[in-house]
């Protein structure tokens, strides 16, 4: 995984781009290292925001885009989503472990699907979305998840102390056992 990375000079767009997205969906997992299932279903301020929860909604963004946008696949209830009021709001089987695996999964598939684009120019697949573009879906979800890193840091902070520095630190030992 990449940890907060940028990409080296002379890398071209494509993975500039999916280093970058992957670099936030990294900075989002690391705002529930070291918390409880519990614990990551926090909110800390008037909204319904949870750590856990903008995790999922990201992972939800991203297949939504990604699958159902660029890949034109089916995914009923999540394109469009059937009740946008639900997003936030977690389920019992909404774990750290397991949104994490799913968050990690869906990452594995925009690769895939990404790096198999004969170009970033690549129209979506879904009618619903064809004035969009691969690179636009990349852009769209760098942006939408740093966006959510920051409020999961923000939220984190809040429920424990825990700064962003210090969340990376604790990916980092969770990721090579340390």
């Amino acid at each position: 995984m990449a940890m907060l990375m940028t990409p080296p000079t002379g890398t071209d767009e494509r993975a500039a781009l999916l280093t970058f997205l992957a670099s936030q969906r990294d900075a989002l997992i690391a705002a529930v290292q070291g918390l409880t299932d519990a614990d990551a279903g926090k909110t800390s301020t008037a909204s319904a925001l949870s750590p856990l929860a903008l995790l999922r909604h990201a992972r939800r963004t991203e297949r939504r885009w990604v699958l159902a946008g660029l890949d034109g696949q089916d995914l009923p209830g999540e394109w469009p989503p059937a009740d946008w009021s639900k997003e936030f709001v977690l389920d019992a089987d909404d774990t750290i472990a397991a949104c994490v695996a799913a968050y990690r999964e869906t990452a594995r598939g925009t690769e895939e699907i990404v790096n198999a684009l004969p170009s970033l120019d690549v129209p979506c697949r879904n009618a619903q979305a064809t004035e969009f573009n691969a690179r636009w879906i990349l852009l769209h979800l760098i942006e939408e998840t740093a966006r959510h890193a920051g409020h999961a840091d923000i939220i984190r902070e809040s429920l424990d102390g825990t700064t962003a520095p210090a969340l990376i630190d604790l990916l980092n030992a969770a990721e090579h056992g340390l």
